[in-house]
């Protein structure tokens, strides 16, 4: 298990540490290569970053949800990645150990900042802290980004309706979290995709947003699932800052 860093303000340090060891364990990527859906999320997001000159993966995982050549250079962040990795991936791809929530890479120097299936990792002890950590990581993200640059967003979103109940089943899950019932996948939180297009609204201008269509199979808890028994679905999001 690599060593789990401090994280920010605002996010659970078990959560971190869950995060930390699930990542490593390079379950997550077994099911990317092999499930129909994150074929369709590959896809969708490689045509979306195609001709990217600087891409910033904020939350990377070591996860390449898109081909990484889409990018003349791209830097990889994660709080559990470590920039010796580099030496792993093809000549444009850099790794380094970063914050979502405290980005230390150089201010607007960015053409295009992704983040995807992210922001239902960033959940402190407290339903609230989920909006407040996605608000601060998609200011950071603006922050990164040159002017007229893109926030490029792929994300697993709950139907307004059900939001509730996923909210008075989050401390539940947070304590199932600690036990091997969940295989060691920490709690997560989706968010409503009304809601994560106003947080995004309110540090850039929302170009669009589409559904990404799934397949057969998604990972619930990190492991396969059948994407028709869950009302979870994934969502597209294109932003740009102001010129």
């Amino acid at each position: 298990m690599p060593k789990v860093p401090t994280p920010a303000r605002g996010q659970a340090s078990d959560s971190v540490a869950q995060n930390s060891e699930f990542f490593s364990r390079d379950t997550y990527n077994h099911h990317a290569e092999r499930l129909d859906s994150h074929a369709r999320i590959r896809q969708a997001l490689s045509a979306e970053l195609a001709g990217t000159g600087r891409l910033l993966d904020v939350g990377n995982g070591g996860v390449f949800e898109y081909d990484p050549a889409v990018a003349e250079e791209l830097v990889a962040v994660d709080l559990f990645l470590d920039g010796s990795m580099s030496d792993d991936y093809p000549d444009n791809v850099a790794i380094r150990r970063g914050d979502a929530l405290d980005l230390r890479e150089e201010e607007a120097s960015f053409d295009v900042v992704l983040e995807a299936f992210l922001y239902h990792h960033l959940t402190g002890s407290r339903c609230a802290d989920s909006v407040a950590n996605t608000r601060r990581a998609i200011a950071e993200a603006a922050r990164m980004l040159r002017p007229g640059g893109r926030l490029v967003i792929a994300e697993s979103c709950i139907p307004r309706l059900l939001y509730p109940i996923e909210r008075a089943l989050f401390r539940p899950l947070r304590r199932l979290a600690a036990t091997p019932l969940l295989g060691g996948h920490p709690a997560t939180l989706q968010l409503p995709i009304g809601v994560l297009l106003s947080l995004v609204a309110e540090q850039l201008s929302v170009e669009r947003w589409v559904p990404i269509p799934l397949g057969r199979w998604v990972t619930q808890f990190g492991r396969p699932f059948p994407a028709a028994l869950t009302p979870v679905r994934a969502h597209l999001i294109v932003a740009r800052k102001a010129g």
